[in-house]
């Protein structure tokens, strides 16, 4: 048959579809680029925030309404095993598939034996041969599915020179402005022989950068009683990348940043000097509404131990402004740490209700075009302190991850990448006039700068 598959959201949900498409092409299955060509069409969902959830409603709608004769749409993923009742409700959707289903894809599609299922029981093995599914009668509730997943070594379809790689799910912490635990569960670990077995499988095939990532990368292996679980996970992988590749941190909390993690990231070159670490605010206060760890001084002390023990560390983090209570003082303790600690790379986020959450019981709501002038003040605070940070790159020379290659208007090859300060998607570029191939790393001597890029020449 033949597949398309959307992916919405976050890095997670792309490991989950890469993993997806490697299930069904080991199945002989094909992929397709365009779901009018399509037998079936998988969206993985997102439910992250409002703003990810009508995406999700509108590309199911999209994708239900141009159904051609036969054709079956499936949802899988987190609006699907968040907010199943909205998903089933659109025209069009077949079946659905949780969060902790997606292993099972080849059932689904693959021809299987017929059996009948019991009443408000979703027989996957019985979906597509292919036959009309009610969506209303579908219950996901498979015992046993994160055993497969914490164990198996799956083959993932990658294509381009990076490759997520999920290494737990699920999160212990409750924050309180965060609905992912209530669909997601407690943080589960993978095992680290199958990390590792999935991490030499994509350097088999040319991968130049593993990025792991997790609801919470820095709790790993908590649940198998490990202590220090990821940076043990380091050093292992370590020992399946070579150097030369790269490993990237993605989703790091503060509180499990050890004196032996930070070693470890300064021992190994194959770990690129980065890490991303959302902290979502800088005051006490607020922190303590958030049910987040409250001890900024401790987190500013995190950050000086890894700029004493890696210099040119580039740090990025996630901050939430306008959280219900934030007073004017609060604000200001945020804007001050981000003067004072000069973050590399900063995302803010713009807080909004999610229902279900403890957030949304809190008092002292601030107004939306409070909400609107914080952002802007604190997205042009650290665009002033992203120009500086990026000035002392002129002159330097960095490596750059080679992406794309072009031409610029005078006809002078140009090759755009990233640097280890970049992480996919979410942060700068490197542009470089020089010849390279998609896929390789190069040396780029800097010569100019931007707030969020950096210029150069091949060397």
């Amino acid at each position: 048959m033949k597949i398309h598959l959307i992916t919405l959201g976050c890095p997670k949900n792309s490991v989950d579809s890469e993993g997806m498409t490697g299930i069904l092409q080991a199945q002989g299955h094909t992929t397709v680029a365009e779901s009018e060509q399509a037998d079936v069409v998988i969206v993985n969902t997102c439910s992250f925030i409002a703003s990810a959830r009508d995406e999700t409603i509108a590309v199911l709608h999209e994708m239900g309404a141009k159904k051609h004769a036969g054709q079956k749409l499936i949802a899988a993923g987190c609006m699907a095993e968040s907010h199943g009742d909205l998903v089933k409700a659109v025209a069009g959707v077949d079946a659905i598939l949780g969060t902790r289903e997606w292993m099972r894809i080849g059932e689904v599609i693959g021809e299987q034996p017929k059996t009948t299922p019991a009443k408000n029981t979703f027989a996957i093995g019985n979906l597509i041969d292919l036959k009309p599914v009610d969506p209303t009668a579908i219950d996901l509730k498979v015992p046993g599915e994160y055993a497969d997943w914490r164990t198996s070594q799956i083959q993932r379809s990658v294509t381009g020179p990076s490759a997520y790689l999920k290494i737990s799910d699920g999160c212990n912490l409750r924050c309180a402005f965060c609905t992912i635990p209530s669909f997601k569960g407690d943080m589960r670990s993978k095992k680290p022989e199958a990390i590792l077995a999935e991490a030499k499988q994509l350097m088999e095939r040319g991968v130049q950068e593993i990025i792991l990532v997790a609801q919470h990368l820095t709790d790993y292996g908590r649940d198998f009683g490990m202590k220090d679980g990821l940076a043990e996970l380091l050093e292992q992988l370590c020992t399946v990348v070579p150097e030369g590749r790269w490993i990237r941190l993605m989703y790091a909390y503060p509180h499990g940043i050890t004196a032996r993690l930070i070693a470890v990231m300064k021992a190994h070159p194959q770990i690129v000097k980065y890490l991303d670490m959302p902290l979502q605010h800088a005051d006490p206060a607020t922190l303590r509404r958030m049910r987040r760890p409250p001890d900024i001084e401790r987190t500013k002390g995190i950050i000086r131990d890894l700029r004493d023990a890696m210099p040119e560390i580039a740090i990025r983090s996630t901050f939430i402004v306008g959280f219900p209570g934030e007073t004017k003082d609060e604000f200001l303790s945020l804007t001050e740490f981000l003067s004072e600690m000069t973050l590399d790379r900063v995302g803010v986020f713009r807080y909004s209700d999610e229902p279900g959450t403890h957030a949304t019981t809190l008092e002292a709501k601030v107004p939306q075009k409070q909400i609107e002038r914080r952002w802007h003040k604190v997205m042009q605070l650290q665009q002033e302190i992203s120009t500086q940070r990026q000035q002392a790159w002129r002159g330097k020379t960095v490596d750059m991850l080679i992406e794309g290659t072009g031409s610029d208007d005078q006809g002078r090859p140009l090759l755009v990448g990233r640097s280890f300060r970049d992480a996919p998607e979410v942060d700068g570029q490197v542009f470089a006039w020089g010849k390279g191939d998609v896929g390789t790393i190069r040396t780029v001597k800097i010569t100019t700068t931007t707030e969020y890029d950096l210029w150069g020449t091949v060397v």
